[in-house]
């Protein structure tokens, strides 16, 4: 059966050679969809993102930024019908054709792979629900390459000492300060939790009896929810920082609160944390490094990739392999030192 085709008010079906009237008032067409708005389409994959799906906000906003870009970038790209798998190359070529205009170096290809990767969802919508034929688009869209990245990306000792360091420095005479901060990086660099789960844990997601740390899926990019093991010294800094005075007094449920009132941590108050000690170190870092940090610490000390995607929380093994490449050749020195033939 062909699409129907809209004739006044009422649809008009045609199947093997006949015409049959459709009586169904307010049934949207495929030619009313296409003549409807795009930003319309983007609206209403937002709303069914953040209130059906219950992605996170930051998956959300995410989504938001790259299709605000796409059509800013490309405004004549206004209904589905001018929406093509062409106009997703010209969009790539415009955006490095104003970075070459204002002098700045071509977009990276992790960049470009993550617009493709978030254009790509919102194309698989569109075909799903009926907006565009299946096979018409998401399908036709030229894949970037994968990215290289040659980059070390893992915190090495003396970067971390460096952050330590600042943070015991700038706290003096703020008990409550300093423990909460030096807190902060222990809790990455010994349970490699993302940015969300960091600002959502709460003060009894910690079993102290079990050694373990629940992370909530609803933080998670994951959107699964999962127990951590609790390295010892993370124990003991839980329980130093639940005891300050300052902290016992507050009634926040969350376990990382502000320190200049009694609520949560919010992510504007993380990024001034991250730019302050970033300032103070000397260390150019973002909270990413510590997860990364520690799957490399642990693949040193012959963790099984398994462990660490469990730990990660990775929904495969082949985004676990991506967070080993720091280390280097050179790290299985010792390995091969101890090799007799």
């Amino acid at each position: 059966m062909k699409r129907t085709v809209a004739k006044g008010r009422y649809p008009v079906a045609i199947l093997r050679g006949q015409i049959f009237l459709c009586f169904t008032i307010g049934m949207k067409t495929n030619n009313e969809c296409n003549l409807k708005e795009l930003q319309s389409f983007i609206l209403e994959f937002l709303d069914e993102c953040t209130y059906a799906k219950r992605l996170s906000p930051i998956t959300v906003r995410g989504y938001r930024e790259v299709y605000g870009t796409f059509t800013r970038i490309m405004p004549e790209v206004n209904n589905l019908d001018s929406l093509t798998p062409a106009v997703v190359s010209q969009f790539y070529k415009r955006i490095d054709l104003r970075r070459k205009h204002k002098n700045l170096s071509p977009i990276k290809d992790s960049t470009l792979r993550s617009y493709y990767n978030k254009l790509l969802v919102f194309f698989k919508w569109l075909e799903q629900n009926g907006f565009k034929d299946r096979g018409t688009l998401a399908d036709r869209v030229v894949k970037p390459k994968y990215p290289t990245y040659t980059d070390e990306k893992a915190l090495d000792e003396n970067q971390i000492a460096k952050i330590q360091s600042a943070i015991a420095m700038h706290t003096t005479g703020i008990p409550f300060l300093n423990k909460r901060d030096m807190m902060i990086v222990c809790i990455l660099l010994y349970t490699g939790i993302r940015k969300g789960e960091l600002l959502g844990l709460r003060i009894h997601d910690i079993d102290f009896s079990n050694r373990t740390l629940f992370i909530y899926g609803a933080t998670s990019k994951s959107k699964k929810s999962r127990r951590i093991p609790i390295n010892p010294i993370l124990i003991s800094l839980f329980k130093t920082y639940l005891s300050d005075e300052y902290r016992k007094d507050s009634s926040c449920p969350y376990l990382l609160i502000s320190s200049q009132k009694d609520v949560a941590l919010t992510e504007h108050g993380l990024k001034h944390w991250v730019k302050r000690y970033n300032k103070l170190s000397g260390v150019k870092f973002h909270l990413h490094q510590f997860r990364h940090t520690l799957a490399c610490v642990l693949a040193r000390n012959n963790a099984d990739i398994v462990s660490i995607k469990s730990i990660l929380g990775h929904s495969s093994i082949r985004m676990t392999e991506r967070y080993l490449r720091s280390i280097s050749s050179e790290s299985a020195r010792g390995f091969i030192d101890n090799i007799v033939f």
